[in-house]
């Protein structure tokens, strides 16, 4: 299962993984995500807190994780977890390689599950490659007073599996 957010989380989508992941990873699914910050990092780390298996898709090289704050957690990932990228170790991360990523985040998973995104968000382009290659899309719903929100709320709009417990996602992809 794909993982992406903000990378500025709120508590509510720090609560909603919080609560969320312990069935998901019980059930087996190996979340998958950035590694960025926000949802993507809280991602990884309460599926290993969990007990359960992770997948990073970093941008650059393995020499140039980005961002910075995640190194030591890219390093346990390195050790304990799998941390993959399409690029050389000695790439810095640039720009363009971010959005590129995504497809290969959402390439892995049978569905993407998207906590917390605005309008313009990376987030949303890994919703986007997700229904091009026809996997399931899960959307948290949220305020429609937070700007943090309303790109999950569209995609609900647009035809997205809302997701108000782990259940949904488990019934869904019929585990």
């Amino acid at each position: 299962l794909a993982v992406v957010g903000s990378r500025e989380a709120t508590q509510y989508g720090r609560n909603a993984i919080q609560i969320m992941f312990p069935p998901l990873v019980e059930k087996g699914l190996v979340i998958v995500s950035g590694l960025a910050n926000g949802i993507d990092t809280l991602a990884h780390e309460y599926a290993i807190k969990n007990g359960g298996s992770t997948i990073a898709v970093i941008a650059g090289g393995f020499h140039h994780i980005y961002p910075k704050e995640n190194v030591d957690l890219a390093k346990e990932m390195m050790r304990k977890q799998l941390v993959v990228s399409e690029y050389p170790p000695d790439t810095k991360p640039v720009r363009w390689q971010f959005p590129a990523r995504n497809r290969i985040i959402s390439g892995m998973s049978n569905g993407t599950f998207i906590i917390e995104a605005k309008r313009k968000s990376g987030s949303l382009i890994t919703a986007n490659y997700a229904l091009n290659e026809g996997r399931e899309v899960f959307s948290l719903p949220g305020s429609i007073f937070n700007p943090h929100s309303q790109g999950t709320n569209d995609l609900i709009q647009q035809g997205a599996k809302l997701v108000m417990r782990s259940e949904d996602i488990l019934d869904e992809l019929r585990l």
